[in-house]
């Protein structure tokens, strides 16, 4: 028996990616997603060198580059008194090989789903999965329409609301709402009278809360305007349709929140902002089981890296750089390091030996990323007092100046090229075994 056959549930950015990935090995992929339609919740996210890098071996960057915008820095500015408190440089394409960029959730979801198809592979959309079996010789998915799949291996790559994960590896660990709400939408640059106050990205942040602005289209007219607030929770999903829907309520939450700031463009933002759209922000406990049976979570069905806690309480640290959408990064880094240890591996019977070498590769990078994350959200988008917010003006420009040669060793990163050659070799060296003794019999 061969591992030919493999499901990926989900058909964002993470389970896309995961089948590109596997087709190149030539691999049987089918994917599908609950909803209609492509679809991806959020703004627009950096992709750092690491991540391109992925998505260049994926034959994606192409699509990218037309719809993208480069970022050469990240600014931190106090809103308060209008004045930049530190700037981290983000460009070296001759010590990467490729640059920092901004781009919208949906360009790179279409970008990710033009190539898929320009393979012959298309999502399967509607498709909501009911259950999860274990069957001989592998895994059979069911959907609520009655569709039966059976396979060799199953990928749950559907968020962090992950039906394979609350439904069949781990049903109790269930999303928990963080407090922390974030309203989202586009501006026209055009439409600003005052100066624009930052080069490619700002970080704004105030007492309560924070705006993040910055360049996403190539032309640089088009400015992407997130603001994450401390925000008490709706009863239910319809409550936060409801709320999301009322755009009036919206931005005039946003305009008294930062009644008070000192940078003129960006009130102008507030009032020339087009559609708003409200999320609110979950994370996941720390740990957690990955994988059952022939099953293994990738992405924000797993780890949810940018929303994540881990298990008691913080210890007191400075304040972190705000979230900057690392979680898709950290998504494509799943991907590349579970397809190259899949590489070799052909026999189904291997999987659960090649999914604890992969834990054992991956889960203290997502630890040590899941540690820092929390306390960016914990510094970056709470309300705090006028003491508390000056001890973060102050501490962020040494942070800054600390953590700069780790920011460029993850730029620098590729877990393809850097897995131990015990972990390359992990999947497939049972077969190597069994071919050597059936040579000593003979």
């Amino acid at each position: 028996m061969t591992l030919d056959n493999i499901i990926i549930i989900g058909g964002g950015i993470s389970g896309v990616a995961a089948a590109l990935a596997l087709k190149q090995q030539q691999r049987k992929v089918s994917i599908y997603e609950l909803r209609d339609g492509p679809s991806t919740i959020g703004g627009a996210l950096n992709l750092t060198p690491n991540a391109l890098r992925y998505l260049d071996a994926w034959n994606v960057l192409p699509k990218l580059l037309p719809r993208a915008c480069s970022v050469g820095s990240f600014e931190l500015f106090n809103m308060i008194d209008g004045t930049k408190t530190a700037e981290m440089s983000l460009g070296n394409v001759a010590k990467f090989g490729y640059e920092v960029m901004r781009i919208l959730r949906k360009d790179l979801l279409d970008a990710l789903l033009e190539t898929l198809e320009e393979q012959g592979t298309s999502v399967e959309y509607g498709k909501a999965v009911s259950q999860i079996q274990e069957i001989d010789g592998g895994v059979r998915a069911v959907f609520k329409d009655g569709t039966r799949v059976d396979a060799h291996l199953l990928l749950g790559c559907d968020g962090i609301h992950s039906r394979t994960r609350m439904g069949f590896v781990e049903p109790d660990r269930r999303p928990i709402y963080t407090k922390i709400a974030v309203v989202l939408g586009l501006v026209d640059s055009s439409s600003l009278t005052s100066p624009i106050h930052f080069r490619d990205t700002a970080f704004n942040m105030s007492q309560n809360g924070s705006l993040i602005a910055s360049y996403f289209s190539p032309d640089r007219r088009q400015i992407f305007l997130g603001a994450l607030m401390q925000t008490e929770e709706e009863k239910d999903r319809d409550g936060w349709r409801v709320r999301g829907a009322d755009q009036d309520r919206l931005r005039a939450e946003l305009k008294d929140r930062f009644q008070d700031v000192k940078i003129p463009c960006l009130l102008e933002m507030i009032g020339n902002v087009k559609e708003l759209s409200l999320y609110p922000v979950h994370k996941l406990t720390g740990g957690g089981e990955w994988s059952k049976g022939s099953v293994m979570l990738l992405g924000d069905a797993a780890h949810a890296v940018s929303l994540l806690k881990p298990p008691g309480p913080p210890a007191p640290r400075p304040p972190m750089m705000p979230p900057q959408g690392e979680s898709v990064g950290y998504a494509l880094e799943d991907v590349a390091l579970f397809a190259e240890l899949l590489r070799g591996c052909n026999d189904p019977s291997q999987l659960s030996q090649l999914f604890q070498r992969y834990e054992e590769l991956r889960r203290p990078r997502i630890d040590a990323a899941l540690k820092e994350t929390e306390f960016r959200w914990a510094s970056s988008t709470r309300d705090v007092g006028w003491v508390q917010f000056k001890i973060q003006q102050w501490v962020m420009p040494w942070f800054l100046w600390f953590t700069h040669n780790k920011k460029e060793e993850d730029f620098a990163s590729d877990v393809q090229v850097e897995l131990p050659t015990s972990g390359r070799e992990y999947a497939y060296c049972y077969r190597i075994l069994k071919e050597r003794l059936a040579e000593n019999r003979n």
